[in-house]
Order: structure tokens, then sequence, then C-alpha cells
């Protein structure tokens, strides 16, 4: 086989490995992982200094393969380079505003690696003086049965502090790329979602697809949401503010990002009981339209929503946290 040919099918080996395994648990085991840097100290990063990071396995026990999350600030580091510790197929650092993934695998049946070892070097240089505030985020381990688990050191952002409700569920979907923040390290889990935004995170998370031709006259061709809300608009899930109108830029209700949800689900194929509307053990409940009542009784049944100390508050404007909350639990239903 040539060379060319064999890059690229040890390739798609590391992807579907990794691929296979996106709703492994965050779980706590025998096997630690760690970042060590080169440096003193990465809060006191210089202009044009060279960092090395090393990702470390401490406590391993037949290590096959691994995809590992590493967040860094871009404004004070650039990536250099990456490099594999191991012998094996090793897909070289993949960065995104701050994110990077690394992903290794071996070859071949045989077991994986034991004990503590250097698993891979990162090397980043300085572009402005400053704390370049690389954190790892988590680690999927592989062993050579392919089972996984997935190692969690915290989220990437530090602005989570108020929402300890929403902690679990903001960074299982950031490390599964569902949900981004507003930066590399902000989540702004108090801001109001759009319209659009919200129409994104349920149509990406639930892999739904149809056709778009045409779509509302205030959604652009050029937008970046124009597949998803043109997506949702054929579907039945977004039907607008009028016949032709979606509002896209506009904060979401509570009780629509609901009410768009259900829909979403049923079109998943995730069922719910259309049979039930009682929303009576909510003091607020008779401000919920009349539309959004039914679906907000069956996600209420099915344990989606859950409301604020016996209130559902139907009007308020949805923030980004509770969209996430909303995601994840739809995604584990």
């Amino acid at each position: 086989m040539r060379k060319g040919k064999l890059t690229f099918v040890l390739y798609l080996i590391v992807v579907m490995i990794v691929a296979c395994f996106p709703r492994a648990g965050y779980a706590e085991g025998d096997a630690v992982f760690t970042l060590s840097e080169s440096i003193e100290s990465v809060e006191s990063v210089l202009l044009d200094q060279e960092l090395e990071v090393t990702v470390n396995g401490n406590n391993l026990k037949d290590l096959y393969a691994y995809e590992v999350l590493i967040t860094f600030d871009p404004e004070i580091v650039e990536l250099v380079k990456g490099e594999s510790k191991l012998e094996g197929f090793y897909i070289p650092p993949k960065v995104d505003n701050g994110k990077m993934t690394i992903a290794f695998t071996q070859v071949g049946k045989k077991a994986g690696v034991q004990g503590k070892l250097p698993l891979s070097t990162i090397i980043f240089k300085g572009k402005a003086q400053g704390n370049a505030n690389i954190k790892l985020v988590s680690v999927k381990a592989l062993d050579s049965s392919l089972a996984a688990t997935v190692y969690s050191y915290g989220t990437a952002f530090v602005d989570l502090q108020g929402y300890e409700w929403a902690n679990t569920e903001i960074e299982a979907l950031a490390s599964s790329g569902i949900i981004k923040g507003t930066s590399a390290t902000t989540f702004s889990p108090g801001d109001n979602i759009t319209r659009a935004d919200f129409i994104c995170l349920l149509v990406r998370a639930l892999h739904l697809n149809a056709e778009v031709v045409g779509n509302f006259n205030d959604v652009e061709q050029s937008d970046y949401y124009y597949q998803e809300v043109g997506v949702a608009r054929k579907l039945g899930i977004a039907q607008g503010t009028s016949d032709s109108l979606f509002e896209p830029r506009l904060s979401i209700s509570r009780q629509d990002m609901m009410v768009v949800a259900a829909r979403a689900m049923k079109k998943a194929g995730k069922m719910l009981d259309e049979s039930v509307s009682d929303l009576s053990s909510f003091s607020d409940s008779s401000e919920v339209a009349a539309y959004a009542s039914g679906p907000l009784a069956q996600l209420l049944k099915e344990g989606i929503i859950q409301g604020y100390n016996g209130m559902i508050k139907p009007n308020d404007t949805a923030i980004r946290a509770e969209a996430a909350v909303i995601i994840h639990r739809v995604l584990n239903m």
C-alpha cells in the first residue's frame, strides 16, 4: 500500500475510534492525566517565548487510544507544533478559537500502554505578554477492546460561578462541540439566546436535515443560521412570528424555546405523550400561551423542564445556561 493511502486509512481509524463514543460518561478512574510546562508559570508568558507543554498519563492501564481537549488564550500564545511521545498514529493538534484537540491510536492488535508516561508534547509561542491560561479540559481514553472512559478536569470556561445548576450540561456539550463559548474562556451563561441561535443548536444537536427551498423573508442566505432555520421551517419546527417573518435576532422566550424543543424532539423520533396538557403545578400556568401549554406539559412529564420555585416563567427570555440544560436533557432522553 502506498504511503499516502496508508496515512489516510490510519487517519480514518482514529476518527472512527473517537467518533464512535460521543456519549461516553464522565467517570473517575485510576488513570490520571495532567499537563506540565517547560516554564515556571504560564501566567507570565513573554512575547516570542517558546513554551513546551507535555500531556502526561499516570497509572495507565491498557491505554490504546486517546483524544485530549486543551484550551488556551489565543491572544497570548499560538500553536507551533505537536508531537507524540508514543509509537502509533498521531493526529496533530486541531485548533479552533483557543480550543485544541489532539488524538492518537496504536495500530494493530496489541495491548495498550501501562504505567506513567508522557503522551504528547505541544509547542506554543508567545504572541503577547500575559497569562496563556492553558488548561486540560478532558481526555477520552480507549483501551485495547475499544471501551471508552471520559476523564473530565473541569470546564474551559471561567465565568460559570452562580450557574452551578448548569455546569455539567455546559461542560458536556462544549467538550463534544455541540455548544460553543463566547470566547475561548467564557460562556456568558446569563446572556439571552436568540431565536436563530437556539434553532441552530437544536438542528445541529439532533442532526435534523431537510431540503431547504426558500426561507423566512427576514432570513438572508448570507446569514450563518440560514440553513438551520430553513431546515426547521421545512420540518415545521420553526413557524415564525407571522407567515413570512421569523425575527431571528430577537431573544427567544422560555415558552417558545420549549415549544420548538418539543417539535424538534418529535421530528428526531423522540416521542412525547401528546395527551397531557396539565400545568397546574405551576403558580403562573395562566401566563402560558394556548399554543405552548401542550408542548410544555409534555416536556414536564419527561423531566426536560422543571421550573423555578413553582413557576415556569413562560414569558421570560431564555438564557444561554438554560438553553444548554434543555439541549442536554433532550439529547439524553
